[in-house]
């Protein structure tokens, strides 16, 4: 779906309070409802419509999609580590003061809040006639999808939370359920979801983007990972067969006019060329500008670490698409570094010094990431970066990163959240443990071919697998398919070897309890039946 954000939309809260919130992309439309009565709302299927599209809007905050998702879902492996003032992630030691965390959650309850008065709003709707049973399933389906796409991200993050699945009526104050309760009301929201949602073939091309039949069933199966359901897990992933394709190139997967394409299951819609200023309304991120190196935008928080350059196997075509490293070209056609303002202004600057980070090699103006002689590592030297950065987040070229123009700040490009390597990856890890281990490297085998280019040059000779334990070898593909999207670490939580991972690749010593994050103080503030995880206490 390509959601125009174009003005504001009007969505109830249980079933009185009305909320002014902004909607995204094409299948969003332009209307206001911000200043109508109750009475006056869901009377035409547009507003059913409406009502639903709000949900979406929950995901459009710049902290909810990077440092309240991407850092946890990157920062603990170790892979990416920030430079600037949340350099905490490196030694695990979140405070349960840090905002984003508190967006984070706010926001999702927010997301939640919306599915719950949704649901019955649209099944009074289809009741009184005023929309058909096709669209009322669809609507249903998608506030259930959504509804449990939130949990899931939130017991990821913090373990378990309180379970709210209808209108809340008195204070909300409400105790934590655990992680498997989460996780089983997210396998609940996804079955319900999948057997009310059309497949992504059948929606209108209008409404690309939409939760989808697939979408669900993808994170119902990723559900049932978490509860141990392994058996169960491999047969609701086996329904995505035929549904979606690997994109033959890896490099095409995140490219800025391949978006929703045939590999993706999920991902958040956002808008290129909306409002880019300080007060936009969100339906842009900064995703890609702390993810390049400062010497190219006036951000730069977030770079790779060596070690994940390194990690790869020679030939591996993932290595160039997720992480760039000192005088490389990036991969994507669609950006030329020296095109870059910041980088012309500082090749035509008249100190030395400056002209000299932008020039390269070849005495010409730079169009890699810094040269192998002069590393691209920023200018704070007392905590320099690695002069390696991000492929996948830098790819949207609407971001240029120029000084002093905000459309230089914020990125239009959608976040893939959930797509067809991801769930063979999972497939593989539930074929394993379910003791199918053939299984598990045949699937394993598919995701390697596409990283070394087998489906595009069929002549490619894949390398084998290292050593002899399966188990191993499947989470090192999750790093080497994932890194700098929003899975690993949740992936690596969900499979119990997170700690061993991070020892055997950083050595470093997850200290007890920290592999999660802290309940936002401010929400324990709020909430005095919210106990703090233990670590944090």
């Amino acid at each position: 779906m390509k959601i125009y954000k174009k003005n504001i939309c009007g969505v109830a809260l249980g079933l009185a309070l009305l909320l002014p919130l902004s909607c995204s992309e094409d299948f969003l439309e332009k209307n206001d409802t911000s200043n109508a009565s109750e009475s006056a709302l869901f009377k035409k299927p547009s507003d059913g419509i409406f009502l639903v599209n709000a949900i979406y809007d929950t995901f459009h905050d710049v902290d909810f999609m990077l440092k309240a998702l991407w850092y946890q879902a990157n920062f603990l492996t170790q892979d990416f580590r920030n430079w600037g003032s949340d350099t905490f992630f490196e030694n695990y030691n979140v405070d349960a003061g840090f905002d984003p965390l508190n967006i984070f959650w706010t926001r999702s309850y927010q997301g939640i809040a919306r599915a719950n008065s949704a649901i019955p709003i649209i099944a009074k709707m289809k009741a009184e006639g005023v929309i058909d049973e096709t669209l009322a399933n669809r609507l249903t389906g998608e506030a259930y999808f959504l509804r449990g796409v939130f949990y899931y991200y939130l017991a990821a993050n913090f373990g378990g939370v309180p379970l709210e699945l209808q209108t809340v009526t008195d204070d909300g104050r409400h105790p934590r359920n655990t992680q498997d309760e989460v996780f089983a009301a997210v396998e609940a929201d996804m079955k319900t979801a999948a057997g009310l949602l059309p497949w992504k073939e059948d929606l209108a091309s209008a409404d690309l983007g939409r939760a989808t039949k697939g979408a669900a069933i993808a994170y119902q199966g990723a559900a049932q990972m978490w509860l141990k359901k392994y058996s169960e897990a491999v047969t609701v992933f086996n329904q995505l067969e035929g549904k979606y394709q690997l994109m033959e190139n890896f490099l095409d997967i995140h490219e800025y006019d391949k978006q929703n394409n045939k590999e993706s299951i999920f991902e958040v819609q956002f808008l290129a060329g909306a409002d880019n200023s300080w007060g936009h309304a969100n339906e842009t991120h900064w995703l890609t500008s702390f993810g390049m190196p400062e010497e190219v935008t006036n951000f730069g928080y977030h770079y790779a670490a060596k070690e994940l350059y390194d990690a790869f196997v020679p030939g591996d075509l993932r290595k160039r698409a997720t992480v760039i490293g000192p005088g490389e070209v990036h991969p994507s056609p669609a950006i030329s570094i020296n095109k870059y303002p910041k980088v012309i202004s500082g090749y035509n600057d008249p100190d030395p010094a400056i002209k000299a980070n932008y020039t390269g090699a070849d005495g010409r103006i730079i169009n890699t990431v810094g040269t192998v002689a002069r590393p691209w590592k920023g200018s704070n030297g007392n905590q320099p970066r690695s002069g390696y950065y991000s492929v996948k987040t830098w790819r949207d070229p609407n971001t240029t990163g120029a000084t002093g123009t905000p459309e230089n700040i914020f990125s239009g490009q959608n976040a893939i959240m959930m797509r067809f390597g991801e769930v063979l990856v999972s497939k593989a890890e539930a074929q394993f443990r379910a003791g199918d281990i053939a299984g598990a490297a045949a699937t394993l085998q598919r995701v390697r071919d596409r990283g070394f280019g087998k489906l595009t040059t069929p002549s490619v000779v894949v390398p084998a697998l290292q050593g002899t334990n399966v188990l191993k070898n499947i989470l090192d593909e999750y790093r080497f398919e994932l890194s700098g999207e929003f899975s690993v670490w949740f992936d690596l939580r969900r499979s119990g070897e997170h700690i061993n991972f991070v020892k055997e690749k950083y050595n470093k010593t997850v200290t007890p309890g920290k592999d999660i994050m802290p309940i936002p103080a401010k929400q324990i503030a709020i909430n005095p039946t919210l106990e703090q995880n233990e670590a944090y206490r």
